[in-house]
């Protein structure tokens, strides 16, 4: 029934609800909107994630969806801000974890500094122990050990890809369970 229909008539029956409607829209995009991330992201699991971001987003904004021009720019121009917005995110939450990892051996000049460097590390551990296995070795090994991606693959035989998206889900993972220690990072390093 739905596959006959245009784009643009699609897009008129998932404002009014229409589910069938949501699924051939996603049906029709999903697997070149996820190739066109992974292009540039070199990751099939975040290339499927932002995909299925933003077509979450379209199904729950179905009602308010105001697309000026055809489906497939609209969706195209999602998938692209999202993605810079991943990379964006991520950037930031690198650096931050970073700077995390490289104040938890600082010099110590106070007993206040020593206190907060404990603190740091006590949180810096209890973080690390609550990654999931794969995710806690891939973290330890890049940024403790400072392996390059491609020396952790061949360590734990698993694929380039595979030890980007643990990174990326350890980073996540640290940065909400580090976000008390960022404040008080920035004074102490100052």
């Amino acid at each position: 029934m739905y596959k006959q229909c245009t784009d643009e008539e699609l897009v008129v029956l998932l404002q009014q609800g229409k589910d069938r409607a949501f699924d051939e829209l996603y049906i029709r995009y999903r697997d070149v909107l996820v190739r066109f991330v992974h292009q540039r992201m070199k990751s099939l699991d975040i290339a499927q994630e932002i995909v299925q971001e933003v077509f979450t987003t379209i199904w729950e904004r179905r009602r308010m969806l105001v697309i000026q021009k055809k489906f497939s720019s609209y969706v195209y121009a999602s998938v692209r801000y999202v993605t810079l917005d991943y990379i964006k995110a991520h950037a930031v939450t690198d650096e931050y974890v970073q700077e995390v990892v490289e104040a938890s051996s600082p010099k110590i000049n106070s007993t206040e500094d020593y206190i907060f460097h404990e603190e740091l590390q006590d949180a810096l551990q209890r973080s690390t122990d609550l990654l999931p296995k794969k995710a806690k070795e891939v973290f330890i090994l890049s940024r403790f050990k400072n392996y390059t991606n491609k020396e952790i693959s061949e360590e734990l035989n698993i694929s380039t890809d595979t030890v980007k998206y643990h990174i990326a889900y350890a980073l996540r993972f640290m940065r909400i369970n580090l976000k008390e220690f960022y404040f008080l990072l920035l004074f102490w390093l100052v």
